[in-house]
């Protein structure tokens, strides 16, 4: 997962939720963090940024990417409730859980030349639900 394969690309696993997910060579030194609710779970990524007017909620780094894994038996009231007008997209279902992906809807300063539509197809893409 902290390694470069041999495609120059971060290959994410998750066992216990059932996915995994390839993040590009530009995401070196990115951090994760898990985040249990009652109706879903939240998967965050971080990058290092240097751009000191971020908004951060963990320090030097910022948030591109968040996987949030809901249930399916609330995911009507939970769209409607908590995530009206954010920008999630769904990219699969499997037994009864609802997979989403959020991008950062500021690029950080530093990260303007390093991120563009191709990586966000690219992660998009290489999302498989196992």
């Amino acid at each position: 997962m902290d390694e470069l394969a041999d495609d120059s690309k971060y290959h994410y696993r998750n066992n216990e939720l059932g996915f995994s997910v390839v993040f590009p060579k530009e995401f070196i030194y990115y951090q994760t963090q898990r985040k249990n609710h009652r109706d879903y779970v939240i998967m965050e990524y971080f990058v290092p940024t240097s751009d000191v007017d971020y908004p951060m909620d963990i320090p030097s780094y910022a948030k591109p990417v968040e996987i949030r894994i809901f249930t399916s038996e609330n995911w009507d009231e939970i769209l409607e409730e908590e995530i009206d007008g954010t920008e999630y997209q769904v990219l699969g279902k499997k037994d009864e859980q609802i997979y989403t992906i959020k991008f950062w809807e500021r690029i950080p300063d530093d990260w303007t030349g390093r991120w563009n539509d191709e990586i966000k197809q690219g992660i998009i893409d290489s999302f498989v639900i196992r």
